[in-house]
């Protein structure tokens, strides 16, 4: 089979199409032919050797995927080799075959094409764990979700207009905030033209919000943890201001990134009233079932209308490269998927 191997860490150029053999399924294994692939954020920050878990080079990356089931692993009840599926494989999906363990993934429903499934997954997983499970989000709460146009923003969005949050959203563009109130933000913010923890701060009368969701950190973080009203809770998912507006992304800009985050000192949230969740959904392992849940669930909400991916951009397989490029330079809105060469 074709796939593309991170030969070095680095930046989009160190990806490589080499031949690779087609794996056998394990024990609670199927192998999939891939159709798409989701990328992730996560991508990126491996392809630099700064994500936690990444192995060392050469290796496949890519965590999300569509396609069909065509060969299963014993023990396996949930598939029987015909299915359409979306999955969640932590690595190996940059390739035409790759394995994923049964109970991460799920069958895709009809009215969902592959480039749909390919981006649903990861996004709305990490939207619903957040907010669902860890924040434990209220009717009538107040949310702040930054780079709310990109995958797990949009999912947020979403998520908190369904459980009847007040949805406040930021993006760097005004196409991007535009894209946010027709996901069903209440209200968003040009974080370029507008300093956002001023405007949220006057249209909430000073009380700030309930809950926020960072997938951005540094210098945001600072103004959105004093956002943060009493009892609220924060919930960070990622760092991407460590990469440049153009995509850059060194070690001493992964440094400088984490530097600007206010440090917390635990005893200290006693008296403020705040808690912090950080999380990492490659880092989950154990937690078959409450991956069948969340995704059960989420597939609920998906068939009621209330929940849609949006596929930003579509590269062919062969500009996997060009893909991971696009996705680094923060332009994107969605989800970049790269659709398997037929």
């Amino acid at each position: 089979m074709k796939a593309a191997f991170v030969t070095r860490y680095g930046g989009p150029e160190v990806l490589e199409f080499r031949d690779a053999a087609i794996p056998e399924p394990g024990p609670d294994q199927v192998l999939v032919k891939v159709r798409c692939i989701g990328l992730n954020f996560a991508d990126i920050v491996g392809r630099f050797g700064a994500y936690p878990g990444t192995p060392k080079p050469p290796y496949i990356p890519g965590l999300e995927f569509s396609g069909d089931v065509v060969r299963i692993g014993s023990g396996v009840t949930r598939f029987s080799g015909r299915e359409r599926i979306m999955g969640y494989s932590k690595l190996g999906s940059h390739a035409e075959y790759v394995l994923v363990n049964q109970h991460y993934a799920t069958a895709a429903p009809e009215q969902m094409s592959y480039e749909e499934a390919a981006s649903f997954l990861v996004s709305m997983l990490s939207a619903y764990h957040g907010l669902v499970r860890l924040a434990n989000l209220h009717t009538g709460e107040r949310i702040l979700v930054h780079a709310a146009a990109g995958g797990v923003g949009l999912a947020s969005v979403q998520i908190g207009r369904h459980l009847n949050a007040e949805v406040f959203a930021t993006a760097g563009t005004d196409e991007k905030v535009e894209l946010a109130k027709s996901f069903g933000a209440h209200h968003a913010i040009n974080y370029t033209t507008d300093a956002f923890e001023k405007k949220i701060d006057g249209l909430t009368d000073g009380y700030g919000v309930d809950v926020v969701m960072d997938s951005v950190g540094g210098e945001v973080f600072k103004k959105s943890w004093a956002l943060l009203a009493p009892m609220g809770r924060y919930l960070l998912l990622g760092v991407s201001s460590m990469t440049t507006a153009d995509g850059n992304l060194t070690r001493a800009m992964i440094v400088d990134a984490y530097e600007q985050m206010k440090p917390i000192f635990p005893p200290g949230l006693i008296h403020i009233n705040k808690g912090i969740f950080g999380f990492n959904l490659g880092l989950i392992t154990g937690k078959e079932r409450y991956f069948e849940e969340a995704a059960g669930e989420l597939l609920t909400w998906y068939r009621l209308g209330a929940l849609r991916p949006l596929v930003g951009k579509v590269f062919p397989f062969r500009e996997i490269v060009d893909a991971h490029r696009y996705l680094q330079n923060r332009q994107s809105v969605g989800k970049v998927v790269v659709r398997m060469d037929e």
